[in-house]
């Protein structure tokens, strides 16, 4: 049961913070040299990048950049990073971008300060050869999703194999997140749902193993979901609704920050587990690999163990308003088809087939990560999950 929390990070919100409060945040640091880390150049259409740079200039601030972190971060481009960031001795990192660049930082943080990795993925498979803490991190948040911002965790893509899994370091979690509503505005609606079904993830996936005695969680990640769907709903009329994208980013942080789970024994996160095998096989966004598969899942457990009937009957009570079973799943996929995300694998542009060997493959990834046994219970359930959206 987890009753400790330690919130390390930091909370800059709201309009012009990049500008407003960066150079003091440098400044108190004694920051000389700085990683500016970046994905595909969003951020110089948005004007983040030319606020940043504007900072650093002001505050005579050496600025090492490092762009292209892909949607799902490969290992041997994050690799590369560490050791730029190691030769020029870089005192502080800053993510600028969604989840993918800041999961992407906290890895390079770690192994720029421990070389004794060779490569990305060793460490992302065995973080006990840790002796040195991260380089600081700072985010600035641009995309309302994965709630990076908030933990110290960060889930990576091996570049050869496609195997795709999680790690975790305290000292990677950011210890100051800027986040201004203002960067989210340029999303695309594909963009903005895909990080909306994220959030409503990770509520869920907490929720289905809350304490029942344990009043204060339920509450909280119920709340959070009932903001969640209102602004998906406003933000379907008007994707440019300030105060909708300012509630969305908000909601996204507290999401994933411990808080959701405060007196449970961590979460059920079979959901996510299932979909990076997806997205390490066909790098589809990791939101809409979560509306495909969360249903299926979500029906296969209610079939297999009473406890997940009576938390989506909560969840349709307390959320979508409803009072059965078959209610709540109505209202979850008219949910996922308002955000317009997939239903099945050929509803994504990338995804023209799926094979036989793709689901045998599918398969085994998940269960090798996992250390699942073959033919076993969680074997069933993916099986059962891949091919009901095939």
């Amino acid at each position: 049961m987890i009753n400790t929390i330690q919130l390390n990070t930091k909370y800059i919100f709201g309009k012009d913070v990049v500008t407003q409060h960066l150079q003091e945040e440098l400044s108190s640091r004694k920051i000389k040299t700085i990683m500016l880390v970046y994905g595909g150049g969003s951020i110089k259409k948005n004007g983040l990048y030319q606020e940043i740079i504007n900072v650093c200039k002001k505050s005579k601030v050496k600025v090492i950049e490092h762009s292209g972190i892909e949607p799902n971060p490969r290992d041997v481009g994050i690799y590369q990073a560490s050791i730029t960031a190691r030769k020029n001795k870089v005192q502080l990192i800053i993510a600028a971008g969604g989840g993918s660049v800041i999961d992407a930082c906290k890895v390079i943080g770690i192994l720029a300060t421990n070389p004794q990795y060779k490569n990305a993925w060793d460490y992302v498979v065995n973080q006990s050869k840790v002796v040195k803490p991260s380089i600081p991190l700072f985010s600035i948040v641009t995309l309302a999703a994965t709630g990076s911002e908030s933990n110290a965790g960060s889930v990576i893509t091996n570049a050869k194999t496609h195997y795709k899994r999680g790690t975790n370091v305290p000292s990677g979690r950011p210890i100051v997140a800027f986040e201004d509503p203002k960067y989210t505005l340029t999303l695309s609606w594909w963009q903005t749902a895909c990080g909306i079904f994220d959030i409503f993830s990770h509520l869920c996936e907490s929720y289905f193993d809350v304490n029942q005695t344990f009043e204060w969680t339920k509450q909280y990640i119920l709340a959070n979901m009932r903001v969640l769907v209102d602004c998906a709903k406003i933000l379907k009329k008007n994707n440019q609704d300030y105060d909708a994208r300012a509630n969305l980013l908000w909601t996204s942080s507290w999401a994933l920050n411990d808080l959701n789970a405060f007196h449970t024994n961590g979460g059920d996160w079979t959901t996510h587990k299932l979909e990076h095998a997806v997205s390490g096989l066909w790098d589809v966004p990791h939101g809409a690999g979560l509306a495909l598969l969360t249903p299926n899942y979500l029906k296969y457990m209610c079939k297999h163990n009473k406890t997940f009937i009576k938390y989506c009957l909560e969840i349709g009570k307390d959320v979508f308003k409803v009072n059965t079973l078959e209610q709540f799943f109505k209202s979850l996929i008219s949910f996922i088809k308002l955000l317009g995300l997939p239903q099945k694998f050929t509803d994504f542009d990338v995804i023209k087939s799926v094979s036989n060997k793709d689901i045998e493959w599918l398969v085994n990834h998940f269960c090798s990560i996992m250390k699942y046994p073959k033919n076993g219970f969680k074997f069933k359930l993916a099986k059962f999950v891949f091919e009901s959206v095939r």
